[in-house]
């Protein structure tokens, strides 16, 4: 199940929601390339070089793709996957086509206006201990672990503008792709989370 929508549309949250219903791999590009970056990986570095340049850019192909298949080749044969931040742009799906056949994805589309989406990431902390995600800036520590809650280099509203163009850009492409092959499905994004994922049960459901 591949899981596209810009960013802060939710598409994260409701990923890890939908893999932990149905038992299946949450694959988070964006976590895997920070879990990467934590090692101080070679290929981590590089990742990190991106964020830092603070352009709101995508990484390097060859290296999202380095990542694709180093995570891909650990996990057992018919493991369910929920794709979160992969693919990104038409390459990228060739691969995942490639890879796991095409008639095997279900493609969901998160759609939230742009307005409500900067709103969001300006609001957005994580936790810098267990990854979880608050929108409410006033807090300082997160109530399941305690960690401390931070906002990501990639939250900043000079970068956030830049990520939305560059997901115009690059990544709406990708939705007419999977349109004219008739795998999306379209989700309303703008209600509260809990809402939205009962709404994709419902689309897995139907289809």
């Amino acid at each position: 199940i591949i899981i596209l929508g810009p960013p802060g549309s939710g598409k994260g949250t409701q990923a890890k929601i939908l893999a932990e219903k149905l038992g299946y791999f949450y694959f988070g590009m964006g976590d895997l390339m920070r879990e990467e970056a934590k090692k101080n990986t070679t290929l981590g570095q590089k990742f990190q070089a991106v964020w830092d340049q603070g352009e709101g850019q995508l990484v390097r192909e060859e290296d999202t793709q380095e990542l694709f298949l180093k995570t891909i080749q650990s996990l057992k044969e018919n493991q369910g996957i929920v794709f979160d931040g992969y693919p990104r742009s038409r390459v990228q799906a060739e691969h995942l086509k490639e890879s796991i056949g095409e008639d095997e994805m279900i493609v969901l589309n998160i759609e939230v206006s742009d307005q409500s989406l900067i709103e969001r990431i300006g609001k957005r902390r994580i936790c810098g201990r267990c990854g979880q995600i608050f929108l409410d800036p006033s807090l300082k520590e997160c109530h399941l672990c305690r960690g401390k809650l931070i906002q990501r280099q990639e939250d900043s509203p000079e970068v956030v503008q830049k990520r939305l163009q560059v997901y115009n850009d690059e990544t709406r492409p990708l939705i007419e792709y999977f349109q004219k092959k008739g795998k999306l499905i379209e989700i309303d994004g703008e209600p509260q989370i809990e809402k939205v994922a009962v709404e994709i049960l419902k689309a897995l459901d139907g289809n």
